[in-house]
C-alpha cells in the first residue's frame, strides 16, 4: 500500500540543528457495501508486469507463494490475544481446512520465514476467506495508476480483513477512488476504503559516544538544501559487507543525507561538527537512486521508487563501530522513551534478523529524539507515497508507536525474548524511516531488512 508524506524542515544557523518534523493523520475505516457483481474470481487478462507485481515483495510475496501451494491460503496475522488467524477460502461443496490441517502445511510449506514464527507455538484459527492471497494481489496488480487519485495515501493487501485496502486524505474524494476501481475491472466488495492524513519524512542519546552502536545522534550537512544549516538523524545498526571485508558502516535513512537517493559522499558527525573535521565519524558510501527498480514502480509518469529509504555509510575509522550493538535506555513507552542510556544494561545485543515483520508482532525502536519506543504492526508492505515529492517507497511497514524529528534511521528489532530468546537479545528487521498520527494515535513506518539487503547488498550486523 502507498501512502504519501510531507517533508517539514526546521533549519537553524550553521551550528545549530535543523530538524524535519512528522504527521500521519487519522484513518476512518470504512467498510464496502457494493456486492461483488457477477465475478467469481480474478479475470487471468493481466499483463506481464501485473503479473510480476501480483507476487509484491516481502511478507506479500512469501503469502503469494504460500497461496500457490497451500489452496485458498487468504493471509495471516497474529491477533491481540495471540492467536494466530489464517484466512482460508474454500470451495463450493468442499470441507473447510481444519485449523491442525492447516498448521501442518503452514510448516511444510512456509520455509524458515514462516517456521520461525510458529515456534511461539500459538494457537491456531481458520477464518473463512473471500478470496486467496493471490488473487488479492492480482487485483492490486492492476491499480498501477491509483496514486494519479487526488488524495490517495496508501495501498495495501491487508491479510486481517481479507481485502485490498486504500487510504485517502481526509478531504479527497472516494467517488474517486471508486471509479478508478471500476475502471480497470477490480470489485468493489475487494476493497476498504480508509481515511488518512498525509505521512510526513521524519528527519532532524545526544552526546558523544565511541565506538558508536545503534540509536545514537548522527549530524550531517545538506547544502542543497540549506548551505547554513545542519541536520539531525539516528545511526541504526552497524554493518559489514562481504564484499568490502576492510571496510566498517553503518546504516541510517536514506534522506540523511544531501540529496535522498544517489552517492554525495555527505559526512557526517558525532554530537556535532568541531573545527575542520572534529567528530567526523563517517561518509556516505552507497545509497541508490530512484527509479523503476525490478521494473515494480509501475504508479504512472514520472514516479521514482525505491524498495527502502536507506544508506550505507563507511566509518572513517573502524574503531568508531560497535557491530551488533544498540543503545538500551533506562525505560520504553510506547508514545515517547528515555533517551538515557541504562547504565546498569546499556546495549541491545544483535542476535539475528527477520526478513519482515509479521502483522501483530510488536516492534521496538531507539532513536536520539523519542528514545525507545514499541507497538504492534498495523501494516505490511505499504506501498508509501512521499507527498511533495515524486517519490514513492514501495513494501513498507506501519508501526502503532511514536516517534519524533531526528529518529529518522533508527534501527527497527523485535525482541528475542518474544520468541525465547534471551532478555538482552534482538532481531534487526528494519530501518525507521517516517511517521505520523492513525486515528489519533501515533504510528512510525519502517523499511524491512529484506528490502535494505536487497539494495544495499549483503550485510552482516552480528
Amino acid at each position: 500500500m502507498r501512502a504519501q508524506f510531507v517533508r517539514r524542515r526546521l533549519m537553524l544557523p550553521l551550528a545549530a540543528v535543523a530538524a524535519s518534523v512528522f504527521a500521519f493523520g487519522c484513518a476512518d475505516s470504512n467498510t464496502p457495501t457494493t456486492p461483488e457483481a457477477g465475478m467469481s474470481g480474478v479475470s487471468t487478462k493481466l499483463s506481464d508486469a501485473e503479473l510480476k507485481a501480483a507476487t509484491g515483495r516481502g511478507i506479500d510475496a512469501e503469502f503469494a507463494r504460500l497461496s500457490r501451494q497451500i489452496p485458498g491460503f487468504g493471509g495471516m496475522y497474529y491477533d491481540r490475544t495471540g492467536k494466530l488467524n489464517v484466512h482460508v477460502k474454500t470451495p463450493a461443496g468442499a470441507t473447510p481446512l481444519r485449523s491442525a490441517d492447516m498448521l501442518g502445511a503452514l510448516r511444510t510449506a512456509g520455509g524458515t520465514k514462516v517456521e520461525r514464527r510458529l515456534a511461539k507455538n500459538a494457537p491456531v484459527v481458520t477464518k473463512a476467506a473471500k478470496y486467496d492471497f493471490t488473487e488479492l494481489q492480482a487485483y492490486r496488480a492492476r491499480l498501477t495508476r491509483i496514486f494519479g487519485v487526488k488524495g490517495v495515501v496508501l495501498i495495501d493487501t491487508d491479510e486481517e480483513v481479507n481485502r485490498l485496502r486504500i487510504a485517502i486524505t481526509p478531504n479527497a474524494r472516494e467517488q474517486d477512488v471508486v471509479r478508478e476501481l471500476a475502471r480497470v475491472g477490480v470489485p468493489r466488495e475487494a476493497v476498504v476504503i480508509s481515511r488518512i492524513s498525509p505521512i510526513e519524512r521524519i528527519k532532524t542519546l545526544q552526546d558523544r559516544q565511541r565506538p558508536l552502536p545503534g540509536g545514537f545522534q548522527l549530524v550531517f550537512p545538506a547544502p542543497s538544501i540549506d548551505p547554513t544549516a545542519l541536520f539531525v538523524c539516528t545511526l541504526g545498526f552497524n554493518a559489514n559487507r562481504p564484499q568490502n571485508p576492510n571496510k566498517r558502516f553503518f546504516v541510517t535513512a536514506s534522506h540523511c543525507s544531501d540529496r535522498q537517493g544517489g552517492n554525495q559522499h555527505t559526512p557526517y558527525f558525532n554530537p556535532f561538527p568541531v573545527g575542520a573535521n572534529g567528530n567526523r565519524v563517517a561518509t556516505e558510501f552507497r545509497d541508490p537512486a530512484y527509479g523503476n527498480p525490478g521494473g515494480q514502480c509501475l504508479f504512472g509518469p514520472g514516479i521514482r521508487c525505491r524498495f527502502s529509504d536507506a544508506l550505507l555509510a563507511e566509518y572513517t575509522d573502524h574503531d568508531f563501530q560497535q557491530l551488533g550493538k544498540i543503545a538500551r535506555t533506562t525505560f520504553a513507552r510506547q508514545r515517547i522513551g528515555s533517551i538515557l542510556v541504562d547504565p546498569n544494561h546499556p546495549r541491545w545485543n544483535v542476535l539475528a534478523e527477520f526478513e519482515f515483520p509479521f502483522l501483530g508482532e510488536t516492534a521496538h525502536k531507539v532513536g536520539r529524539t523519542s528514545g525507545h519506543t514499541f507497538g504492534p504492526v498495523i501494516l505490511t508492505c505499504v506501498d508509501v507515497g512521499v507527498s511533495g515529492t515524486n517519490i514513492v517507497q514501495i513494501c513498507q511497514d506501519f508501526v502503532l508507536s511514536g516517534a519524533q524529528g531526528g529518529d529518522s534511521g533508527s534501527g527497527v528489532f523485535e525482541l528475542a525474548s518474544d520468541f525465547g530468546g534471551p532478555p538482552n537479545g534482538v532481531a534487526l528487521v528494519g530501518i525507521l524511516w517516517g511517521g505520523g498520527t492513525l486515528g489519533g494515535a501515533p504510528v512510525w513506518i519502517f523499511s524491512s531488512m529484506e528490502q535494505i539487503e536487497l539494495e544495499l547488498g549483503a550485510l552482516t550486523t552480528f
